[in-house]
């Protein structure tokens, strides 16, 4: 029992950990965009790193990564934006977020194109095309009912989905690449 629980805080940890580096990381990308190019791009992210986590962490731990990312998702949006804007839609807009890609890799099964592989390897394509749907699924509920969208215009919501979309696409094909390479080090090694 005792070593269950410390798997379990050991798998908690390690998801929490991923999350938080990924939201950190890509606000200090952000900070650096916008120092080297204050008038590109707005206050929308160029790449989205913690979406790439997520896919990752999801790809690994399936449903049971929803509990293991959200909190740590929630305590890094409030971080960030600080404790007040922590209102019920951007909590709503983070749960869905976070469940769009479980759902997305669950949909992608159900129909036979499963992310893993001969020999449970992933299947790279098939990953980037769940984050796909994943971000279109989950970006919706963020570009209806988030705080980033609420005086916009039909056609400024448009965009603003484009680009989330983007860089959540962006963020994932990073952090893929990254652990593409921690993979070979490990192989190697």
């Amino acid at each position: 029992m005792l070593d269950q629980m410390r798997l379990s805080a050991w798998h908690f940890a390690v998801a929490s950990v991923s999350i938080l580096l990924a939201f950190a990381l890509c606000e200090m990308v952000q900070e650096a965009r916008q120092f080297v190019l204050p008038h590109v791009g707005g206050s929308f992210h160029a790449v989205s790193l913690p979406f790439g986590a997520m896919v990752i962490l999801t790809w690994i731990y399936g449903w049971m990564a929803v509990p293991l990312m959200l909190p740590a998702a929630v305590l890094a949006v409030g971080t960030i934006l600080g404790p007040s804007a922590l209102t019920w839609s951007l909590i709503a807009v983070l749960v869905a977020k976070v469940a769009a890609v479980p759902l997305s890799f669950g949909l992608f099964r159900r129909f036979g194109l499963d992310a893993r592989g001969e020999g449970r390897a992933a299947n790279w394509r098939v990953v980037v095309v769940v984050g796909l749907v994943a971000a279109l699924i989950g970006n919706v509920p963020r570009v209806l009912m988030g705080p980033c969208c609420g005086g916009f215009s039909m056609q400024e919501r448009v965009m603003s989905f484009v680009t989330v979309t983007a860089a959540d696409i962006a963020g994932l094909m990073l952090v893929m690449l990254a652990v593409m390479a921690v993979f070979r080090v490990m192989r190697q090694v």
